[in-house]
């Protein structure tokens, strides 16, 4: 896959699934290598409707995403999860797929105080997790936090994730 390529399929995810839930017009920061298009990055931050953020990283390497990371953010409590693939697996510790849960530090002060220090910003432990595609991680925003928006069925056939 060229970059150009899956920066377009990611924007009409956006533009044209999801845009029920997209607060604004997202502009996607696109890295391509000079001498080969399927090499580069695409990067973008998204706010919903409902204030909460997506932050989204894909590095191509030779026409296969190589490394990703899928960021969820809900503004009102700070709580997050966070899919990675960085392209380097180290064992038990840091597995190639993992997941972090927890909460901003910058969320509000009485929750910060009530979670122990492993659940704040990525402290935590790196859940060994499934690897995972863009569609499937949206599809789990849209599911646990959209599910009674009055499109969330149709959101979740277009992503080819319907019931």
């Amino acid at each position: 896959m060229k970059v150009r390529d899956r920066a377009a399929g990611i924007k009409g995810i956006f533009y044209t699934y999801c845009k029920d839930i997209i607060d604004g017009s997202p502009a996607f920061e696109i890295t391509e290598s000079k001498k080969r298009s399927d090499y580069g990055t695409i990067s973008e931050g998204i706010r919903l409707i409902d204030g909460s953020l997506i932050n989204f990283f894909e590095r191509i390497v030779d026409g296969s995403i190589d490394e990703y990371s899928y960021e969820y953010i809900r503004s009102d409590t700070g709580f997050f999860f966070h899919y990675q693939n960085e392209g380097i697996e180290n064992g038990i510790g840091k597995p190639l797929f993992h997941l972090h849960v927890g909460i901003k530090k910058d969320a509000d002060k009485k929750l910060l105080e009530l979670l122990p220090d492993e659940l704040i910003e990525h402290g935590g432990p790196h859940y060994k997790a499934s690897e995972i595609n863009f569609n499937e991680f949206i599809g789990m925003i849209i599911v646990n936090f959209f599910d009674n928006h009055r499109n969330c069925e149709r959101m979740l056939r277009r992503l080819g994730l319907g019931l």
